[in-house]
């Protein structure tokens, strides 16, 4: 146990991009690990990552650090267009108050065999090496919190990234060097939306972000062991049919008691599937990006002598 102890705890001190960590821990070691924690994080409340979780029940673990970008974009980008649209409905019979963003704040009011347990409230999206782990989180919501319906969408990225092993020692300039590797990158993105294909973003021989292989959208209920999973992307290629909703009502996003005291008739909420998988699209391309600065910012591009080495310190929108 100390080594699942000291691995999520290294974790948490490093902080580095795009790390996710499940390991065993009984609740005393938990709590131990959390207000360490606290102690590296004082503002952890104005913080999204790291985030550090728990589900009791199997006694796991979770250590999730910054995400590239396209965890962020499909999350969101899933999101808020259905909270939009649910909004701007109930708007019209004075109901729009009801929906509550929960933000990102960690919620620990679990119940039944999930007491104890702590979770932000984040979207299911992850890889599909995070798979199990995305579902173990839609038992906690679903059976240990009440929620109605959970929304997974899991990406498949071939293959997954590494950093070059050896350092790029012809930077002079590094502003200069990521504006041209993401003009680079932005012609492989124009040419993936005219091909309808997600190829993989190619740089100085390097992969700064593979081919999204496989995407899917599982929608779970309250109730139910079978899920409805929607393909976006199958064998690197965008599926021809694309569904134009998941099925979600407005009705879902209310209480039982609270939705048959509403006097209002429910409605199927639409997914604009092509404007995702475009945006899905664009995020990889933005992904490769962000992994090509890191690299070089952090040491990967010695600077030539005499290179003038300017960084631009750019805002990620993390």
């Amino acid at each position: 146990m100390d080594a699942n102890y000291n691995s999520a705890l290294n974790l948490l001190k490093i902080n580095p991009p795009e790390g996710r960590l499940d390991v065993q821990l009984p609740r005393a070691k938990y709590l131990q690990l959390e207000n360490a924690f606290l102690k590296l994080y004082p503002e952890h409340l104005e913080l999204r990552y790291p985030s550090l979780s728990y589900d009791s029940f199997t006694e796991t673990v979770t250590v999730v650090t910054c995400p590239g970008n396209i965890h962020e974009s499909a999350a969101l980008g899933l999101l808020n267009p259905i909270v939009a649209d649910v909004r701007q409905y109930l708007s019209t019979y004075s109901l729009a108050s009801r929906i509550l963003d929960y933000g990102s704040t960690t919620t620990n009011n679990f119940q039944g065999k999930f007491e104890g347990s702590r979770k932000q409230p984040d979207g299911g999206a992850g890889f599909s090496e995070d798979y199990k782990s995305l579902c173990r989180s839609k038992d906690m919501w679903i059976d240990g919190h009440g929620v109605n319906v959970y929304i997974l969408l899991c990406l498949t990225e071939t293959p997954r990234f590494k950093n070059p092993t050896t350092e790029y020692r012809d930077i002079g300039d590094v502003k200069a060097a990521i504006d041209l590797m993401e003009s680079s990158m932005s012609e492989t993105l124009g040419l993936n939306l005219s091909n309808n294909r997600h190829a993989l973003f190619l740089y100085r021989g390097h992969k700064w972000a593979g081919e999204l292989k496989d995407v899917f959208i599982e929608i779970w209920r309250a109730g139910t062991s079978i899920s409805s999973k929607y393909y976006l992307v199958q064998d690197g290629r965008i599926c021809d049919d694309l569904p134009t909703t998941l099925g979600i009502k407005i009705s879902d996003l209310f209480p039982d008691n609270a939705w048959r005291a509403a006097p209002i008739p429910d409605k199927a909420i639409p997914f604009n599937a092509t404007l995702y998988v475009q945006i899905l699209m664009g995020s990889m391309c933005s992904t490769a990006g962000d992994r090509f600065e890191t690299f070089i910012k952090e040491g990967g591009g010695r600077r030539r002598r005499g290179g003038r080495g300017r960084g631009r310190g750019r805002e990620r929108g993390r």
